[in-house]
Order: C-alpha cells, then structure tokens, then sequence
C-alpha cells in the first residue's frame, strides 16, 4: 500500500492547492495535511469495495474542507492584526488592514493610506458586477464555496473569476498609476518622485 500511496502523493498536492486560501495556513501545511489524509486513507481502504483513486481523493477532500472549518472559524473568533501591539482592539474597517494605528500615523502615512483606499475604490467601481462581488467577497474573508453559493455557481467557477478579476485589478491599478504594494500594504506609485 506504500507504493500505492506514494504513486498518489501528486493527486493529493492537486487537492491542497485547491484548498490553498485555508485562512493562516501557507500551501506547505496545506500538502502536509493533504499527505496525512491520504495516508490515513491508505491504512482505511478496503480493496473489495472499488479503486483506491476516488476513495483516496475523497478522504483528502473531506480532511482539507474540515480543516478548511476549523481554521476559519478560529480565524473568525480571533482577529489578527499584524502592525498592532497585543492586545489592542482595531476599529478600522476600510480596505487596507494591519497597518498601525490611524492615531500614530504620520501625516505621509494617512495620505497613503487615503491615496491606496481611494485607488482601490475606483479601480474596483470600474469593474463588472461579477468581478466586484468575487473580489469584494475575497477582502471580507469569504470562501470560494461562499461566494458561489451568493452568486448562483460552482467554487471552481468562482477560482477562475478571482484571478480574471485580480488580473483586471491590477491592470486598473497599472491605469492609475501604481505598481504594487508597499512594505507596509500601500499601493506603489510608478511615477517617479
């Protein structure tokens, strides 16, 4: 069953990156998981009720969606906000997170921050309805199966709009002026200063 398992370590590295926006986990935990799950799918296969390719995949699927859970509903009870000293309650809402408190900030800083806020309003109101509720969807923490079941179609379906959304974000962006983000989450102007 070893080989068996070993010759299906590239389908369970196909699964985990479907898996890949499980909230604070990188893609390498994520395989990690994906290989643990088939494993345990090895030593729980039965040969005489089929093949071991939509059994194993199945077990993989079904491991990362309940981690998929878990993780996002620690992430849901516990807010992080990286740029903030422990234990300190953000009130921010706008479209740029884990940046310092608006109170510290220096004057450069809130104009940046006005700057990327307003660039990311225009560039997303310039977009179809379709690529601003999946990348609307995307910054409010929601799965790919989320969006999908709000818009009326498939998790798959949602993958491939996100990234022709981002796409045509970052070529609105590019419109504007601006190349990027920051060391600190702030849109990067091309213009020369």
């Amino acid at each position: 069953m070893d080989s068996e398992i070993a010759k299906h370590l590239p389908l369970a590295r196909h699964i985990a990156g479907e898996f890949s926006n499980i909230p604070g986990l990188g893609i390498q935990e994520i395989e990690i998981q994906a290989q643990e799950a088939l494993a345990a799918a090895g030593r729980g296969f039965d040969p005489s009720k089929g093949e071991f390719t939509p059994y194993a995949a199945q077990a993989v699927r079904n491991a990362l969606r309940s981690l998929y859970d878990r993780q996002l509903r620690h992430h849901q009870h516990h807010k992080y906000v990286l740029d903030q000293p422990a234990g300190m309650q953000s009130t921010q809402t706008d479209l740029v997170h884990n940046t310092p408190d608006i109170k510290q900030e220096s004057v450069a800083t809130k104009v940046s921050r006005a700057q990327s806020i307003e660039a990311l309003k225009q560039a997303i109101e310039g977009m179809s309805e379709r690529y601003r509720t999946v990348l609307l969807g995307v910054a409010e923490g929601k799965s790919y199966s989320e969006i999908g079941e709000q818009m009326g179609m498939t998790k798959q379906g949602v993958h491939k709009i996100s990234a022709a959304a981002m796409q045509s974000l970052r070529e609105q962006l590019e419109k504007q002026g601006f190349a990027g983000l920051d060391s600190i989450g702030f849109l990067k102007s091309t213009r020369e200063e």
